[in-house]
């Protein structure tokens, strides 16, 4: 029985053929890699070259690789095109976070020890501060290495180069506030969203420069000004005062909340948010400059805050963020080029398909991507031509 679905591969691997790459073999080791980095039992270019999913050299392979992150750059800010018709009714939030890739080894790129904040322990590795755009759905996503002080020092390089997390996050912002202010979308449909780790006062003032919407985690021992003296979070919010509570709409939760507006000490005059989920008696804390805003509406730019934690899963996931085990600069940064890449793609494939009925997760996609790949592989090897070609013929027009 013939069994038709979503072209997820095609569509994927159109995107990359499409693209003028430098040559034919430029091409095919990019197609080869994306195909590996989905559908690959293990993610590395050893196992890449002994599975026998490209007829590429190893010197070859990396050869065509390393030329293409110039390429790689192109075809993120053309893809970045595809959403240059924002919708002006919705809003735009830009959410920010890190992500910090375990390694070993003293002369991997970027590599030092950090704190981790998912294992609260420090560890060696590298972080990747990153970005993703949000309306209704994944417009975008972005990032930038972290440069610890400790690897320049140890490789000889410039201090120069040295960025902050804080520095780095404020560039990603100036460029795509700017790039949304430049489409004409009103400031007041601009958010911002970053985690506690990140409200610092220089952080804080490049957002009100900018005049957009502020949604910041706070940590309980962000001191404010009241009645002149300074008192911590968690001393003005107690567990035993009268708490409001809301009932969620996907989980049916009920999340409890107190709100004040209070003058933080760096972060100036913020509405405060304690909040508490279910029978969890921990108290988490927001704030934002948005004075009349409801809890409501600011739980809804949680909610869309939370589009970066579920794609560093995603990648972790699916992608093989975690895969490349080369230490060379320029092969890490291909490696982390791509994988944001394709989730972009994903995700940009997922809206697409919503919009026409199909709801499929980002798992389903990538099993269906896989299926594809292995069936393609399969009747390749194991069938006759015109069993091939009528199945080349399936996958091209086979929708769900």
């Amino acid at each position: 029985m013939t069994v038709n679905y979503l072209p997820v591969r095609e569509y994927i691997q159109k995107q990359f053929i499409n693209f003028p790459w430098a040559s034919e073999t430029q091409t095919e080791a990019i197609c080869t890699t994306v195909d590996h980095l989905l559908a690959g039992r293990r993610k590395g270019r050893k196992s890449l070259l002994r599975s026998g999913m490209t007829l590429l050299s190893d010197r070859q392979l990396q050869y065509q690789l390393r030329q293409s992150l110039y390429y790689l750059d192109c075809m993120k800010d053309q893809q970045s095109e595809y959403n240059n018709n924002f919708d002006l009714r919705k809003i735009h939030q830009l959410s920010f976070d890190d992500i910090i890739k375990s390694r070993t080894g003293k002369n991997v790129y970027a590599s030092s020890y950090q704190y981790n904040h998912s294992k609260s322990s420090v560890e060696w590795g590298q972080t990747v501060v990153d970005m993703v755009l949000v309306t209704d759905h994944v417009l975008g996503v972005d990032y930038q290495v972290y440069l610890p002080q400790s690897y320049l020092e140890r490789n000889k390089r410039s201090e120069n180069e040295f960025e902050t997390k804080i520095e780095i996050t404020k560039q990603l912002f100036n460029h795509h506030c700017d790039r949304l202010v430049s489409q004409n979308i009103p400031k007041e449909k601009i958010w911002v969203s970053v985690d506690c780790w990140y409200p610092s006062e220089d952080l804080i003032a490049a957002f009100r420069q900018k005049e957009v919407n502020i949604a910041m985690g706070l940590k309980k021992d962000t001191r404010c000004n009241l009645f002149g003296r300074l008192v911590r979070l968690d001393n003005v919010f107690k567990l035993e005062d009268p708490w409001k509570h809301r009932t969620t709409k996907r989980s049916g939760k009920k999340v409890f909340f107190q709100e004040k507006t209070l003058n933080l000490n760096r972060q100036g005059r913020c509405k405060v948010f304690a909040v508490r989920r279910g029978d969890d008696k921990r108290i988490r804390y927001y704030g934002t400059n948005l004075f009349q805003i409801s809890f409501d509406r600011f739980l809804e730019r949680l909610s869309s805050h939370w589009q970066v934690e579920t794609m560093h899963h995603d990648i972790k996931q699916y992608f093989g963020f975690d895969k490349c085990v080369t230490g060379s600069e320029i092969l890490n940064n291909l490696h982390w080029n791509l994988c944001y890449l394709i989730y972009h793609l994903f995700r940009q494939y997922q809206w697409d398909e919503s919009c026409k009925g199909s709801f499929l997760t980002i798992s389903q996609l990538v099993e269906l991507y896989c299926y594809q790949y292995d069936e393609e592989r399969s009747l390749k090897c194991f069938s006759t031509p015109s069993k091939r070609a009528l199945s080349r013929k399936r996958l091209i027009g086979g929708l769900c």
